[in-house]
């Protein structure tokens, strides 16, 4: 499986690149939206996790760019709010939520499930 990490906090990056890779899949990172959507113009992905709270382009806005151009890529939210991400016009896009600070188990329900969704297809 193929994904996508936004996120602006190295720390996090880090961690979830090498939790995801352990897992058996291939990770690519992004510190932004903006960041994120070139990234998405040279590789397609299985799943995107995306943080809401950073600079140049938030999460929210990241995922309603995302949808307009067509992409359906399953999206995880990541935030130690991410009331702010569901609540918007774009909340119900969401393959699920990840409040910060989350545990690596949670990280492996949600590859599990996004994994069932891509048999699913």
């Amino acid at each position: 499986m193929r994904v996508l990490v936004v996120d602006d906090e190295e720390m996090v990056q880090h961690l979830l690149q090498q939790a995801l890779e352990d897992f058996g899949c291939q990770v690519d990172v992004a510190s932004n939206g903006r960041e994120a959507l070139q990234r998405l113009t040279v590789h397609t992905y299985d799943l995107i996790l995306t943080d809401i709270h950073m600079p140049y382009m938030s999460g929210v806005d990241f995922v309603r760019r995302l949808r307009q151009q067509g992409n359906r890529t399953p999206v995880v939210v990541m935030d130690s709010y991410p009331d702010v991400f569901l609540e918007s016009d774009v909340g119900t896009e969401a393959l699920a939520t990840l409040v910060k600070p989350f545990d690596l188990c949670e990280v492996r329900r949600v590859l599990q499930e996004a994994q069932r969704l891509l048999i699913m297809r």
